[in-house]
Order: C-alpha cells, then structure tokens, then sequence
C-alpha cells in the first residue's frame, strides 16, 4: 500500500503538468491573423501566393493587385491578362509569367499607400491592406 506522502507527491506532479498546460493555453497567438485582413474598414486587400522569383516579388504582385483594385473602385477601366506556364522535367520545375495590364483614365489620378501587411507562413501567402491616399 502506498503511504500518504508518496500519493501526494504523485498528484501533486501532476496536477503541477496540468496547471503549466491549462496556462499555456490560454496565452494569446502572436502571429494570430489581424482583424483588417477579412473586414478592412477601408481601402482593399489583396493577396499574393508563391512566386518562383521570391517574396520580393510576391509583395510587389499583392501591391499591384490592390492599385488595381482602387482604380477599379474609382472608375478607372483596367484590362490585366496573366499567362502563367509551368514545366516539370525529370522532377525539376520551371514557372514563367507574362502580365500585360492596361488602364483607361482621364484626368484621374490614383494615389494610394499600403497601410498594414501580412504574410501567412503556412501558406506562404502575402496579404497588403491599401487604402486611398
């Protein structure tokens, strides 16, 4: 039979594991999604995933996308046509992208600033929230 002290101990370890992970748990994320990202209360957000040419590149599309995407809000006729190729060869793989954008104005000007970023590392996804300027 087990004494006294001994039962103690071993409930006492383990209700010490249960504390540490109930306290663990209820620690906020530090890079939990922000609240702009799926409700901006103004201007747009846009996104832009992997790109062969780096993040560099995935942020300036995610830009461009949403200086598209204000212009559009304010009249501006915009024509975009992407030609995306993808070749796999004895398991190496090669992407090119061609994007041909024209826009109509007249006398407009379209002034915009990013105004936050986001990038999703599991899905290595590039967010920007622009608004007008």
């Amino acid at each position: 039979m087990m004494s006294m002290g001994k039962l103690a101990g071993k409930y006492g370890g383990l209700l010490c594991v249960l504390s540490f992970v109930v306290a663990c748990a209820q620690q906020p994320l530090i890079n939990a999604v922000p609240d702009w990202l799926y409700n901006p209360p103004e201007g747009v957000v846009t996104s832009c995933g992997f790109n062969i040419y780096g993040r560099y590149q995935q942020e300036e599309c995610a830009i461009q996308r949403g200086r598209e995407r204000l212009a559009a809000e304010k009249g501006v006729s915009i024509d975009s046509i992407t030609v995306m190729k993808e070749r796999v060869v004895n398991g190496y793989e090669s992407v090119s992208m061609n994007k041909e954008t024209t826009s109509t104005t007249t006398d407009t000007i379209i002034k915009a600033r990013v105004k936050a970023f986001y990038y999703d590392v599991p899905r290595d996804e590039y967010y920007v929230w622009m608004v007008p300027n």
